[in-house]
């Protein structure tokens, strides 16, 4: 047997590997790492100027048996190419038993000064008790001599336990991490390292349940680097989910650059994830010109356990500038965002509770920008999801030093008191057609309460008085309404108002509560409300006068999914 030698590769960092002999993910020591033994990363000298290391082992069960599938790395360190022997790979049971594992018809015969090339082979073997590989070994073949020679080369101990397909996953805890420590792909020779910073679920109506994982990843080489190819897929107590990158273009990234990456996984209803695998993909062609057959390799099992800590989610105080992910290049960094209003009330006609959130947006830059749509949702008391209407806004850029309100309805279940909320903003554009988290603060909602003004931002408006006739058509025996209010309409400088903005609805209710008669005013453009007297004739006519009328009095306004409404105020005529 050729004498080989031994290259031991010191760990600092703690392995979080799946499938390998070596050091095949990194997960930093210093951020919640499972306290395990550090493996050593092994790489062999064939020859002068020629190392092997194992990248990935596979012990799959099928229904026949066993699939084994084996990757080497093999790297030329010289300044010449070097041609690479005839060699055959066989894995060593752990009760002796050795199985020949069949070469990719891709594989490399020859490898260029310092490069490096990946051997791949994959064998099935029908055994149906299962086999536990101990040992993988590589010999040179001789095919000239009769009978040919066979000369062991190298042998390598399986140190970590072979990846034995995704459902067989949870079964090794000590290879897991925990949610939110960073990582790296070492035997992908690449220099990123991701943190998992966000998990969320979304329910599409084309889509079903969908969860979305964000990670941050940084390249920490000082040169541009491309993003390795992995996916991650979700696992529940009792079944795997493949996801998939949303991303489907290359990601490059420059040196010290940082970047979200996005993972979508389709989930049954009303799953739960516990945990997440990720994992890489190796190929194996079975002759020359045919498909390759493709397999995942799992690297790093993620536990989900602490990815929703509520004690990370700060409250937030009526109209300060909220802060949103620095790290996200989709809403323009020179856009200021705060809430000016979360008031809630009841919508007794449909049996459920209201939330209008009024967004004050400023530009503090010194050139026009355009308004973002960016979306928003309300995550109850027991974590249930409560998706925003947009008002519907113009196109026009935001001046600079110029300020605009957009609101957004929630419409949530009479059980929801309004206290004690989360609310998400979101950017639909990064990871469509999915929404990624770009910001999340606890809040309270402000019940509704009936007082004589009320404020419909930048308007604060007070009722100062009121009064509604009546008109009789003789012929028609029918009597239509008209009202005489006296506003006061103040406006706070400098936020911009435009034909979208919400409108006054004003409503006539009898003794019963029946809607008799109501008009629709705005704030703005031609009709409008004006300081002072108003009068405002009703649409809507009745054929008995009841007396007295309650005024009720709304704020209204277009979202993608109707029209929403908010009681301002009643009062009796």
């Amino acid at each position: 047997m050729k004498k080989t030698l031994r290259i031991a590769v010191t760990a600092t960092l703690f392995s979080a590997m799946l499938g390998t002999s070596g050091m095949n993910v990194f997960a930093a020591a210093d951020a919640g790492a499972v306290n395990t033994s550090t493996p050593i990363e092994e790489v062999y000298a064939l020859q002068d100027q020629l190392q092997a290391e194992l990248k990935s082992v596979l012990n799959e069960r099928t229904a026949g048996g066993s699939r084994v599938g084996v990757v080497l790395r093999m790297t030329n360190t010289g300044a010449a190419v070097k041609r690479l022997a005839d060699y055959e790979l066989l894995v060593r049971t752990s009760d002796g038993a050795e199985y020949p594992v069949q070469p990719s018809a891709a594989n490399a015969k020859a490898i260029q000064p310092k490069t490096s090339a990946e051997l791949s082979f994959l064998t099935d073997i029908e055994r149906p008790d299962g086999v536990q590989i101990a040992e993988v070994l590589l010999k040179e073949v001789d095919y000239y001599t009769y009978p040919k020679t066979e000369t062991l080369v190298l042998s390598i101990p399986i140190v970590s336990r072979p990846w034995n397909g995704s459902e067989g996953a949870a079964a090794d805890a000590s290879v897991s991490q925990a949610w939110g420590m960073p990582f790296s792909f070492p035997s992908l020779q690449s220099p990123v390292s991701y943190k998992p910073v966000s998990i969320s679920h979304e329910t599409t109506t084309d889509k079903g349940t969908v969860y979305v994982v964000q990670l941050l990843a940084s390249n920490t080489a000082d040169h541009r680097v491309q993003l390795p190819d992995f996916t991650i897929d979700g696992r529940s107590s009792s079944k795997v989910f493949a996801g998939s990158r949303i991303e489907q273009e290359a990601i490059s990234l420059e040196a010290n650059e940082e970047a979200y990456v996005h993972y979508a996984i389709s989930v049954d209803t009303d799953t739960v994830l516990t945990g997440l695998n990720v994992l890489t993909t190796e190929a194996f062609a079975a002759a020359p010109g045919s498909a390759p057959v493709t397999y995942k390799v799992g690297r790093l099992q993620i536990d989900l356990a602490a990815s929703s800590e509520s004690g990370a989610i700060p409250s937030y105080t009526l109209g300060t500038p909220m802060k949103l992910d620095a790290k996200s290049k989709w809403m323009h960094p020179d856009l200021q965002l705060s809430l000016v209003g979360l008031p809630i009330g009841d919508n007794e006609e449909e049996g459920t509770r209201t939330v209008t959130a009024t967004f004050l947006i400023t530009n503090d830059g010194n050139n026009p920008i355009p308004i973002p749509v960016f979306q928003t949702a309300l995550l109850g008391s027991g974590g249930s999801r409560y998706d925003g209407s947009r008002q519907a806004a113009g196109g026009t850029p935001l001046l600079p030093q110029e300020s605009v309100t957009v609101n957004y309805s929630f419409t949530l279940p009479a059980s929801e008191s309004g206290s004690d909320l989360v609310l998400n903003i979101e950017d639909p554009v990064t990871a469509a057609p999915y929404k990624t988290t770009i910001g999340a603060y606890r809040v309270d909602a402000v019940p509704y309460e009936t007082l004589d003004s009320f404020t419909v931002y930048p308007f604060k408006i007070g009722v100062k008085s009121n009064s509604t006739s009546f008109l009789f058509n003789q012929q028609t025996l029918e009597y239509s309404y008209v009202g005489s209010y006296d506003l006061t309409i103040e406006r706070e400088p400098g936020v911009r108002v435009d034909s979208e903005f919400p409108a006054l609805l004003f409503e006539l209710h009898d003794g019963s509560g029946r809607l008799v008669a109501s008009s629709t005013n705005p704030l703005t453009g031609t009709g409008r409300l004006a300081n002072g007297n108003n009068k405002i004739r009703f649409t809507g006519t009745t054929q008995n006068f009841d007396y007295p009328l309650t005024l009720h009095i709304y704020e209204v306004f277009k979202t993608d999914t109707g029209e929403s409404k908010r009681l301002l105020t009643k009062m009796v005529q």
